[in-house]
């Protein structure tokens, strides 16, 4: 019997049936999610990270995700003080899971606004050399400057221990930006790649009054562990709140919220540029007509590679499938570097928005998202396997 039955043949009768249903199903759900892949079931379990109110906070937001080489997963957001506004006074924030997503550690709060500061985008990456966590986030002075050049900055922190502790913000701005011209200044929001070269990429993007008067993307990368950094040329046309993966050819895919021309508005499709030379050049820039989208951030994830030893190329992509609303929280795969995405499962109908992905170190996938009753009330972490994102169709295997 399959969990989704098992589930759905358990009905509510008072409060604490509820209790010991939700009590029953989780178990059930990290049993099967711990598994072996060769006799998992489908299965699916989620976990709420952050709630409006907790903490005194008043909205959390912007969630991102990483798993360390450890197995600790790392979830990310903005704490914001006051309203829900972007630019208002926000913290950055931190919940660790030493038990895959199941429990979170308390709340760390890793860079502190100052006063009116907001500090957002939280974009993590992971260099695999050796374990360490970047982290890159956005200072905006207040909720006035978006627009000024040279107003917003760049930071990046460290931490060698899972995040537990983080070094000073290094301010890289002036490294990966031109701060008499570029405004609004960002990355992400979601995470960076370690593509196989070893160096570190990140997407970017920024305002641009002399391009008019809207928001632009490129990459920016380190090829000396986050010391220093350097930016690509522009991807052409307009577009902000990218995400990019590593093709098995090498060549890189930047996921783009498109906008400027009508954008997500008009197309209501995500975006998408290749370049093959490591961001120097990019192709022409089209709309992937199966990736449906409101105005919205979305999530872009290698799962497998054939080059690892697996016997499928599978990328993943996370997003609020629908044309004109936030709402149905849907994760998808691809078995052909994104040209075409086969397989869709919804993760939640209701109202959903941003979202960022992560792979866990038994090879289940794992996803974060903004939900709640009304948007924004809640921040949630859905952990599933392989064959419930397939309906049973594919499992984990290495090639023969």
């Amino acid at each position: 019997m399959s969990f989704d039955t098992i589930e759905r043949s358990l009905t509510d009768s008072g409060e604490r049936f509820c209790m010991i249903r939700a009590e029953f199903v989780a178990l059930l759900a990290t049993a099967m999610l711990s598994a072996g892949t060769a006799r998992a079931q489908p299965a699916i379990l989620q976990t709420d990270v952050f709630a409006a109110g907790e903490s005194s906070v008043h909205t959390y937001r912007i969630p991102a995700i990483v798993t360390s080489l450890k197995g600790t997963l790392l979830a990310f957001a903005e704490a914001r003080k006051q309203s829900s506004g972007d630019q208002t006074p926000t913290d950055l924030v931190l919940k660790r899971s030493l038990d895959k997503g199941k429990n979170w550690q308390p709340m760390q709060v890793v860079v502190k606004g100052k006063d009116q500061e907001a500090i957002m985008n939280p974009t993590p990456v992971i260099d695999r050399t050796n374990g360490a966590i970047l982290l890159l986030c956005n200072l905006f002075p207040d909720i006035f400057t978006q627009y000024k050049p040279g107003s917003g900055r760049q930071l990046v922190l460290r931490s060698n221990d899972d995040g537990m502790t983080w070094s000073p913000p290094l301010d890289i701005t002036e490294q990966i930006s031109d701060p008499k011209y570029w405004a609004s200044l960002c990355v992400g929001p979601g995470v960076g790649i370690q593509i196989s070269s070893g160096r570190l990429v990140v997407p970017s993007w920024h305002f641009e009054a002399g391009l008019e008067g809207t928001f632009v993307d490129n990459l920016i990368y380190s090829d000396d562990g986050g010391q220093t950094w350097g930016k690509t040329p522009l991807v052409p046309g307009f577009g902000d709140e990218s995400q990019v993966v590593e093709l098995s050819d090498g060549s890189l895919m930047l996921n783009i919220r498109a906008t400027g021309g009508g954008g997500c508005q008009t197309h209501h499709r995500r975006k998408v540029a290749i370049s093959s030379d490591g961001g120097k050049t990019w192709s022409k820039v089209y709309h992937d007509e199966a990736l449906i989208t409101p105005c919205c951030q979305g999530s872009i994830l290698r799962y497998t590679r054939k080059s690892d030893g697996y016997s499928r190329n599978r990328l993943l992509f996370s997003n609020p499938a629908h044309t004109s609303q936030r709402l149905n929280m849907t994760v998808r795969l691809s078995y052909d570097e994104g040209r075409s995405w086969s397989l869709a499962r919804t993760i939640h109908a209701g109202p959903s928005a941003y979202s960022c992905l992560t792979v866990l170190d038994d090879h289940t996938m794992g996803v974060i998202y903004e939900t709640g009753k009304s948007l924004y009330g809640k921040i949630r972490f859905a952990r599933f396997n392989l064959e419930w994102l397939s309906h049973g169709k594919d499992r984990l295997a290495k090639a023969r």
